[in-house]
């Protein structure tokens, strides 16, 4: 599969990587922009290489993989698409009859949203509308999810914008560990393998009910206790509170 990326950004430069270091045999061409980002790829990878600009990736590739900041959209209006051609878009606030707009009729046209982690080969990938052709592209690569509804997608994208704030919790947790002489490597590991299996029973039970997880603790213990302050400080309502606003952001974008 020839596959072109307009907008060689983070997101673009993680699905890159994944795809190719999982050997899934595509060719990969990159635009121009993020002149060392894109070079660095070429590099590293053999089936993958620079184009002169947006309209040569677009020319040289079967699907075009859009990974453009809102600012930057214009860009693809002074382009000339073909019609067998299927065009993904990764783009968070790119609506898709936007894009149909301007690219016209094409095979298959879809919004994916991807996470850092594919780089790495695992994490989630949402996909709407429901597409197995490319689910069977990024099954290699994440857990693929289909949403049912341009709605479904706007929710399941806020949920991953909560990352850098689970990163500051795991941090407040390992500083508690470092602050009392914990070897910090140690800190990290065991604090990363505590939560990780925490997320990992969740994803793991079928018919997870999360509120029976949670009070699956001694009364009276320890785990009671720093849950009931927490959330009578608000410390847990908070993340809804947080996820009800960025997700009046994102529909008010639009």
């Amino acid at each position: 599969m020839k596959i072109g990326i307009i907008g060689t950004g983070i997101i673009a430069s993680a699905v890159v990587t994944g795809l190719c270091k999982a050997k899934t045999g595509h060719e990969f061409f990159l635009s121009p922009r993020n002149a060392d980002r894109a070079a660095a790829l070429a590099s590293e990878f053999p089936n993958v290489s620079v184009c002169k600009s947006n309209q040569d990736v677009v020319d040289k590739a079967d699907w075009i993989f859009i990974c453009l900041l809102k600012k930057d959209f214009s860009a693809l209006s002074e382009l000339k698409y073909k019609s067998e051609q299927s065009i993904i878009n990764m783009s968070a606030e790119m609506r898709l009859p936007e894009l149909r707009s301007i690219v016209g009729e094409t095979a298959n046209l879809a919004h994916v949203i991807p996470l850092p982690f594919i780089a790495a080969g695992f994490g989630p990938l949402l996909i709407y509308p429901k597409n197995k052709i490319i689910g069977e592209i990024f099954e290699p690569v994440s857990d693929v999810y289909y949403a049912e509804s341009q709605e479904d997608v706007y929710t399941l994208q806020i949920i991953t914008c909560m990352m850098s704030a689970y990163y500051m919790l795991l941090n407040e947790v390992v500083k508690f560990s470092d602050e009392r002489k914990i070897d910090h490597d140690t800190s990290v590991g065991f604090t990363s393998s505590l939560f990780g299996s925490l997320c990992r029973r969740a994803y793991e039970t079928p018919n997870c009910d999360l509120i029976e997880l949670a009070h699956e603790m001694t009364p009276g213990g320890y785990n009671e206790q720093a849950m009931n302050m927490l959330m009578e400080s608000g410390a847990i309502g908070n993340w809804r509170t947080a996820l009800d606003k960025l997700l009046h952001r994102l529909e008010q974008s639009g």
